[in-house]
């Protein structure tokens, strides 16, 4: 039987084979769920979130572990609450995970040149001690008074931290350098133009 070359219209779904297609979860209900299992690891409760289930939640984090609830904040932005503790909590596992390659990773990062300008020198703490208080943190024994200062020391541990090894970064000028060296290159083309 020959096929017809001319294009055919797609079918339509009836409302019920339509509705029995399975979908992804309503991103702004997850989002809301997100944020209420942020706050509440923080110890502040909402709307829909009693003091009563605060404190269970939290209780339930220090007996099974953050990992109970850390996989609701993994689609959240990095500018939120959720998106920053997915951000901590990723840090928390590598460093429990390697120890020692992140100790190693933020020790290259600490002694990588600062460029004059774009970030202040920072006296540096020991990486055990950020770690204590991030673990602190996904444990549920600090509160939204202390989250800023953790938030801002893990925020410099993981700056410090991973530094690209790939041997294709290898043969340029390092990242950091790169919009120095080009604003220098472009003075000295204007310059010979001149």
């Amino acid at each position: 039987m020959a096929q017809s070359n001319t294009p055919r219209r797609p079918a339509m779904l009836d409302a019920a084979r339509a509705e029995a297609i399975v979908g992804d979860e309503d991103p702004a209900s997850l989002s809301a769920v997100a944020h209420t299992a942020a706050w509440a690891l923080m110890g502040i409760g909402d709307e829909t979130f009693s003091d009563e289930a605060v404190a269970r939640l939290r209780e339930t984090v220090r007996a099974r572990g953050v990992d109970t609830i850390a996989h609701v904040w993994s689609r959240s932005p990095e500018f939120t609450l959720p998106g920053a503790l997915w951000r901590v909590y990723l840090l928390h596992e590598w460093y429990h995970r390697d120890p020692i390659l992140v100790a190693e990773r933020y020790a290259e990062g600490s002694r990588a040149p600062i460029i004059q300008g774009l970030e202040a020198p920072v006296e540096l703490r020991p990486l055990s001690l950020i770690m204590e208080e991030l673990d602190s943190l996904l444990r549920g024994d600090l509160t939204d008074d202390d989250l800023e200062y953790v938030l801002r020391e893990a925020s410099r541990a993981m700056r410090r931290g991973p530094v690209d090894r790939r041997p294709h970064r290898s043969a340029g000028p390092p990242r950091h350098h790169a919009p120095l060296r080009a604003a220098g290159h472009r003075r000295r083309a204007r310059r010979r133009r001149a």
